[in-house]
C-alpha cells in the first residue's frame, strides 16, 4: 500500500531474532531513527529465551510475533513477511544497525528502474565490535560487496530490500534452512533465474554488530556457508562470479586447496619440519595484532620483522628446499587479494594487513575444505 499523504511506498521492516541481547535495542534505535516516514517494524522471535523481544517491543512499540520454537531466519522472515503490511520489505537481522538512510536509499533505488524487483547494500566499514577478527570479517564482507557488480545474481538480507508481490511470488526464503545459512542467496538465484533484477547498492549501509570468535569464523564459512553454497551451485548447475565467487577467489580457494595438500604430503613423505617456516611466518604475521594501537612508521617496523625474521631464522636453522612450497603457496594466495590488504591497510594501518593474512587464508582453507564435503554430500543423495 503506498502512503495517501507523503505519496511513498509504505516500507515493513522485517527482523528475525533469537537471543539478540542488548544488541537487539541498538537494532531497533536504528531502525526508528530512520530518516523515511513510512514504514512499519515486524520483529519475530524465534523461540528466544532472554526475554529482550517482548522487552524491545514495549519499548519500541514494534508489531511482535512469536514462534514457539527456533525454527531459522528462513521462517521467521516468512512469518514477518506474512503479515506485513507494506509494499516493500526490508530485511535486516538483530546484530545490525541500518543507518538512517537505509530505508530511504533502499526505496529510491527500487523506484530508479521500473524492472528491478530487488536491493542490498553492504556492512560499513566502522564494524561495532573492537576485536580484530570482527573488524576483519566486517570489512572482508564491505570489500567484497563495494568492488562487485551493481548487477548482482544473488541477495543478503543484512541490509536488502524486496517488493512484497515479488516475494510472494517467489514463495519467500526457503524454509529448508533450518539455521542462518544462504536462505538469502538461494532466493536470489531463484529470482534471477525467474528473470527477475537484483541491484547491489554500495550506497546502501548497515553497521554489523556481531562478535566473532575463530571456532565461529570456520563454523560459518565451512557448514552455514561453504557447504550449502556448493551443494546449491551443484544442484543448479550455475556458477556465477558474484560476490565471492569471482575469479580471485576460486585461485584462492585452489591454492589453498594445495597447501591442505602440502600439509598431509609433507609430514608423510619425511618433510615435517618444511612446515616451521610457514607456520613461523603465520604466528609472526599474527603477532602484528598486537601492534594495531601503535603510531608512528618506527612502530611498523615490529610486525614487519615478526612476519620475516621467524621463518628466515627457521630455515636456516633446518634447511629444506621443500620449506619453499608451503612460503610460495601462501604469497600466492596474499597476492590473489592484494586490493584488499592495500584497501585493509589504508583503512586501518600496515600491522593490521599483515596480522590479516593469516586469518584471510583461514577463510580460503575454509572454503577448500568445503568443496569436497559438499561433492560427497551431493553425489550420495544423487547415486
Amino acid at each position: 500500500m503506498t502512503d495517501p499523504i507523503n505519496a511513498k511506498p509504505r516500507v515493513s521492516v522485517v527482523v528475525p531474532v533469537f537471543n539478540g541481547g542488548s544488541g537487539l535495542e541498538k537494532c531497533l534505535a536504528a531502525i526508528f531513527a530512520s530518516s523515511y516516514p513510512v514504514f512499519e517494524c515486524i520483529l519475530v522471535d524465534d523461540g528466544s529465551t532472554d526475554g529482550m523481544a517482548k522487552s524491545a517491543t514495549e519499548q519500541f512499540g514494534v508489531h511482535l510475533i512469536q514462534l514457539e520454537e527456533q525454527s531459522g531466519p528462513a521462517r521467521a522472515r516468512n512469518q514477518g513477511a506474512a503479515q506485513a503490511r507494506g509494499d516493500i520489505l526490508f530485511f535486516t537481522d538483530a546484530d545490525v544497525m541500518i543507518h538512517p538512510d537505509a530505508l530511504q536509499q533502499a526505496v529510491a533505488a527500487l523506484q530508479s528502474e521500473p524492472d528491478i524487483s530487488a536491493v542490498f547494500g553492504s556492512y560499513d566499514d566502522q564494524p561495532d565490535h573492537p576485536s580484530f577478527l570482527s573488524q576483519y570479517r566486517n570489512l572482508l564482507h564491505h570489500w567484497v560487496h563495494q568492488t562487485s557488480s551493481e548487477e548482482a545474481t544473488t541477495f543478503w538480507t543484512g541490509c536488502g530490500a524486496i517488493y512484497r508481490d515479488v516475494f510472494i511470488n517467489m514463495n519467500g526464503f526457503s524454509e529448508k534452512f533450518e539455521r542462518p545459512s544462504i536462505e538469502d542467496i538461494e532466493l536470489g538465484m531463484r529470482m534471477r533465474e525467474a528473470g527477475y533484477r537484483i541491484r547491489l547498492e554500495k550506497t546502501l549501509l548497515a553497521t554489523h554488530m556481531k562478535h566473532w570468535s575463530m571456532r565461529g569464523v570456520i563454523k560459518t564459512d565451512v557448514f552455514q556457508r561453504g557447504v550449502p553454497w556448493m551443494l546449491l551451485l551443484l544442484s543448479s548447475q550455475q556458477l556465477n562470479s558474484d560476490l565471492n565467487l569471482g575469479y580471485r577467489a576460486r585461485i584462492a580457494t585452489a591454492l589453498a586447496g594445495l597447501l591442505g595438500l602440502l600439509l598431509v604430503v609433507l609430514p608423510l613423505t619425511g618433510h615435517a619440519l618444511a612446515l616451521v617456516p610457514a607456520a613461523a611466518f603465520l604466528l609472526g604475521a599474527s603477532a602484528g595484532s598486537w601492534f594495531l594501537n601503535a603510531s608512528g612508521r618506527n612502530r611498523m617496523v615490529i610486525p614487519l620483522a615478526l612476519a620475516v625474521v621467524p621463518p628466515l631464522l627457521c630455515y636456516a636453522l633446518a634447511p629444506d628446499a621443500m620449506a619453499l612450497l608451503p612460503l610460495a603457496l601462501i604469497l600466492a594466495i596474499a597476492l590473489t587479494h592484494l586490493g584488499f590488504y592495500r584497501y585493509v591497510a589504508g583503512k586501518r594501518n600496515i600491522a593490521f594487513a599483515i596480522a590479516v593474512v593469516p586469518v584471510h587464508l583461514v577463510f580460503f582453507l575454509c572454503c577448500a575444505v568445503s568443496i569436497p564435503i559438499a561433492l560427497a554430500k551431493h553425489y550420495s543423495v544423487f547415486r
